[in-house]
């Protein structure tokens, strides 16, 4: 068992380095897009504000 794990160690790292990658990308793309829609969403509000501010003034 053990020489089937030694003459496979480096399929095995380069596999695990590729799922490592791919899961830090997929991270990466839902961390951006969730500050995308945060970003949004306050700039909604501060448009809102300022309109009810005009209507107050």
């Amino acid at each position: 068992m053990k020489h089937f794990f030694s003459r496979n160690d480096a399929f095995f790292s380069f596999s695990v380095y590729f799922i490592l990658l791919y899961l830090v990308g997929l991270y990466y793309h839902y961390h951006n897009r969730m500050f995308m829609i945060l970003e949004i969403q306050s700039s909604f509000i501060e448009i809102y504000q300022m309109r009810i501010q005009g209507l107050v003034d």
